[in-house]
C-alpha cells in the first residue's frame, strides 16, 4: 500500500535500548502530512513538520531583525550565503533562512526525524506561494553532517550539494535545564526520536569541524544561559534573545565571497 493512500497508514518504532523512555512512537500518514506521536495516544502530542507554520512566519517576519539574520545574513549589498544548518531538526531554522533568501542544505543524522522533514519538505514544495519558492532553495539530506563537514574540509566536495559552504549553523540538542515540567512536549517527543540528549563532547567537534569548514561564518544557537561549547576560540559577536542566543564565530581571514564558483 501506497502511504499516501489511506490516513490510518501507520507503523512503531519501539525506543533504542540506550533511551530511557519506555514509550514508544507511532508514525501515521495524516491529512497533515507524516506525524510522530506516543503510541499510547496524541494527548501528549504529537510532530508534524510544517515549513509553513505561524512559527516559521513568526520568525521571517522579523526580517533582518531576527536573531539567525543578525549572525548569519551578509550586508543587504553583499550576496546571499549558501547556509548548512548541520543540525536541522524540524526544519525551521532553515527555513527561515530560505525565506530570508539564504540557499540552504539541512542535514539530520537520525533517520526516522530525517523522513518527517522530508515528507515536509515534500509538502512544501508543492505550493504555489513565499514557502514553496523557498522550499526550492532548501536541500534536504538524511546524512550525518560531520562526514560532509569532513569531506569540504580536505577540499574533496562529492556533489554539488557537497561544496565549501558560506556560513554553518549549528543548534545542538540543548541540555535538561532544571526545571523539567516546563521542557515542552515537542522537545520531549525529540527526544524520545532520536534516543539522545545532549552530548557535549560531540557538539564541541562539530563546532571545531565547522568552524574548518564554511568559509566565512559559524552561528551556534544556545540556551540563553548555557555555557558556550568552546573556550576557544571566543565569539566574534553575540545575539540575544528571551530564552536563547546566538554566538556568531568569524572563520578566520576569510570573507563571504562574491561568487559560488
Amino acid at each position: 500500500m501506497n502511504i499516501h493512500e489511506s490516513p490510518l497508514t501507520s507503523f512503531e518504532l519501539s525506543p533504542p535500548r540506550w533511551s530511557g523512555d519506555a514509550l514508544s512512537l507511532r508514525f501515521e500518514m495524516r491529512e497533515q502530512g507524516l506525524t510522530a506521536v506516543p503510541a499510547a495516544g496524541d494527548a501528549f502530542g504529537a510532530i508534524t513538520v510544517d515549513l509553513g507554520s505561524a512559527s516559521v512566519e513568526r520568525r521571517v517576519a522579523q526580517g533582518r531583525g531576527g536573531l539567525l539574520a543578525k549572525a548569519l545574513l551578509p550586508s543587504a549589498d553583499q550576496p546571499m550565503p549558501l547556509v548548512w544548518d548541520v543540525t536541522a531538526g524540524l526544519g525551521r531554522d532553515a527555513m527561515t533562512l530560505a525565506r530570508l533568501g539564504c540557499e540552504v542544505v539541512a542535514f539530520e543524522r537520525h533517520p526516522f526525524l530525517g523522513l518527517l522533514l522530508l515528507d515536509g519538505h515534500r509538502r512544501a514544495l508543492l505550493r504555489d506561494d513565499a514557502t514553496g519558492e523557498a522550499a526550492r532553495r532548501l536541500t534536504v539530506r538524511i546524512e550525518d553532517a560531520s562526514d560532509a563537514l569532513s569531506r569540504v574540509a580536505q577540499e574533496t566536495p562529492v556533489d554539488d550539494q557537497a561544496r565549501r559552504p558560506d556560513a554553518i549553523l549549528i543548534d545542538p540538542m540543548f541540555p535538561e535545564g532544571k526545571n523539567k515540567a516546563a521542557v515542552k512536549k515537542e522537545a520531549v517527543l525529540l527526544r524520545m526520536l532520536v534516543g539522545e540528549g545532549a552530548r557535549p563532547h560531540e557538539d564541541e567537534a562539530l563546532l571545531k569541524a565547522a568552524l574548518e569548514a564554511a568559509r566565512w561564518r559559524v552561528a551556534v544557537k544556545r540556551p540563553l544561559k548555557a555555557p558556550k561549547i568552546l573556550d576557544t576560540p571566543p565569539p566574534q559577536a553575540t545575539f540575544k534573545g528571551k530564552s536563547v542566543r546566538v554566538d556568531r564565530y568569524a572563520c578566520q581571514g576569510r570573507s563571504i565571497p562574491n561568487s559560488r564558483s
